[in-house]
């Protein structure tokens, strides 16, 4: 099996089971919580995306890759840590300043996500060695992937019913 298929591999394996979690456990906690409450774990998580730097250390990538991937995909990834973590401070406002945050965060997040698959394929990413960094695609970006996916679902989803509504159905 080639290196690339083995990656492959182990994305969509990722993915497939970071998907099931999703729909197992985080869909129905997040639908039970007010909107703060369901992003706000997420966020979190993203606060650890400045991970994405180690493409840019050579104690991590022994042969660190072209600029054109590691810089955009570094400084990405610093980019969604901090608006995470502004999303996250916002969410204590409420409203549109929290839900604008949190777009901002979600949107700069992914689309670096689309950004660093373009120039991994466009800078051969596959065909060079990246050490520990090669625990990135094939672990925390499915894992980021699914984390987007349920913040653009809790953003476009409507608000739910009161917990006293609900009671009294």
């Amino acid at each position: 099996m080639s290196p690339a298929a083995v990656l492959n591999t182990e994305f969509y394996f990722s993915l497939l089971s970071f998907s099931l979690i999703a729909w197992k456990y985080w869909i129905p906690a997040m639908r039970e919580r007010p909107f703060a409450a369901a992003v706000a774990p997420v966020l979190l998580l993203h606060s650890f995306r400045h991970l994405g730097m180690m493409y840019l250390n050579p104690v991590a990538v022994p042969d660190p890759p072209a600029a054109g991937f590691s810089d955009p995909t570094a400084w990405g990834d610093v980019a969604a840590a901090v608006l995470a973590l502004v999303a996250l401070a916002a969410l204590r406002l409420d409203g549109f300043p929290a839900r604008a945050a949190v777009w901002a965060f979600n949107l700069v997040g992914f689309g670096d996500l689309a950004l660093a698959t373009v120039n991994a394929q466009r800078f051969q990413m596959l065909a060079k060695p990246i050490g520990v960094a090669y625990l990135l695609p094939v672990l925390v970006v499915p894992a980021l992937l699914v984390t987007h996916g349920l913040v653009f679902w809790q953003l476009l989803r409507r608000a739910p019913a009161p917990v006293a509504a609900a009671a009294s159905a």
